[in-house]
């Protein structure tokens, strides 16, 4: 039986503070007014745990992610090249899907994709806004892409190859943009992190694997990968989940100093980077910024995040190209345990006053019965 049928279960889902939390951060942040009302909201990965249920229990969660965070078909219409152009008054709701929706390589299939999709939205899609340009000739503004990537089907080999190929087929294309519009700005929206080498974040990297090879578990994408994406589809900021601490890292690229073409990628802590950049001898080609965001369970504080993007004035005078300038600041909510010191609280309270409820009417009972008696002997005792 579906264990949202229990009773229990269910009562659990109405008091469960969790839920009350995340509507308060989700519309603590929508209701801002304008001009700092977000143009987006992104969930990055994790809807719910949805990868071993079946359909009933499915509709089930859903019904409750939709009172958390609502239109989740936002998504739908939204695939490349056809990209959707972000005008909308109301923030834009961008799902990602994370292995706790659809299972990592070795759970993956065309079923539990499809009912993903159908229930959020495409899986991979880019989404665009545009970036008003501060010249005087009109035309020159310029563009933002969010590009939505399902890690899941990156690495491999998955048990279901076709998806996978689908998955780089869209990478591929995402990776023209910057192609045909160098300008032009990514922001690479995923749920696994890109990789870094132990220590830099909490999660080193690590991956288990079947015998078949297919991947059970995953904490980064694979030093190859992560290459490929930062040197083709050249992010110039990384938004993703899954480590529930949270990481904030700066992808270096250095050349060589015999050979400019050959570019190596290094991570580091954002925070440390100033007094580690003192150590790096070949020259800098680029940075990128990565935010793994902290998440958002109570017993991690609750963490939402603001990622901003400012328009620059251009430092030349006359210029008619905006420069972007990325920021992204971190939101706690709460720690769990006052909450749970006042449900406590509160059940200890209503705990007592339901004794002392119960001690009162058996006492009025008790007094009753005993005046009764009473009044029933002396009643006897006249008519005697």
């Amino acid at each position: 039986m579906s264990p949202s049928w229990s009773p229990l279960y269910s009562l659990w889902n109405l008091v469960s503070p969790n839920i009350y939390q995340h509507q308060h951060n989700i519309s603590s942040s929508t209701w801002i007014q304008p001009p700092t009302i977000p143009t987006h909201v992104t969930i990055l990965g994790d809807l719910f745990s949805s990868q071993w249920i079946d359909n009933t229990e499915f509709d089930v969660r859903l019904k409750r992610y939709q009172s958390i965070f609502t239109d989740p078909l936002s998504t739908m219409t939204s695939s490349f090249p056809y990209v959707q152009i972000a005008e909308q008054d109301t923030p834009e709701l961008i799902n990602i899907t994370g292995n706790h929706d659809i299972g990592y390589g070795y759970d993956i299939s065309q079923t539990r994709i499809e009912r993903w999709e159908q229930a959020f939205g495409k899986s991979n899609f880019v989404t665009t806004t545009r970036i008003p340009s501060l010249g005087e000739e009109e035309g020159e503004s310029q563009t933002l892409h969010f590009v939505v990537l399902n890690t899941m089907l990156i690495d491999g080999p998955s048990a279901d190859e076709n998806l996978r190929g689908q998955t780089w087929e869209f990478l591929q294309e995402a990776s023209r943009i910057k192609e045909r519009t160098p300008k032009d700005k990514i922001v690479l929206l995923t749920h696994i992190p890109l990789h870094k080498e132990k220590g830099v974040c909490v999660d080193p990297p690590d991956i288990r694997v079947h015998w078949d090879n297919t991947i059970i578990e995953q904490t980064m994408l694979t030093p190859n990968t992560t290459s490929w994406i930062l040197d083709n589809l050249q992010p110039d900021f990384v938004l993703n989940g899954h480590d529930h601490e949270g990481c904030d890292t700066l992808h270096v690229a250095t050349t060589d100093l015999d050979d400019n073409s050959d570019v190596t990628w290094t991570a580091y802590s954002t925070a440390s980077f100033p007094q580690t950049s003192k150590y790096i001898h070949d020259p800098i080609h680029m940075t990128v910024r990565e935010i793994t965001q902290r998440s958002m369970m109570a017993e991690f504080g609750g963490y939402s995040g603001l990622f901003e993007v400012r328009v620059i004035k251009p430092v030349v005078a006359g210029g008619d190209q905006a420069e972007l300038e990325f920021s992204y600041e971190p939101c706690a909510f709460y720690r769990d345990l006052p909450v749970w010191v006042v449900i406590v609280t509160d059940l200890i309270v209503v705990g007592v006053w339901g004794y002392v409820g119960a001690v009162w009417g058996l006492v009025h009972a008790w007094n009753a019965a005993r005046i009764r008696r009473t009044t029933t002997s002396f009643v006897k005792e006249k008519m005697l």
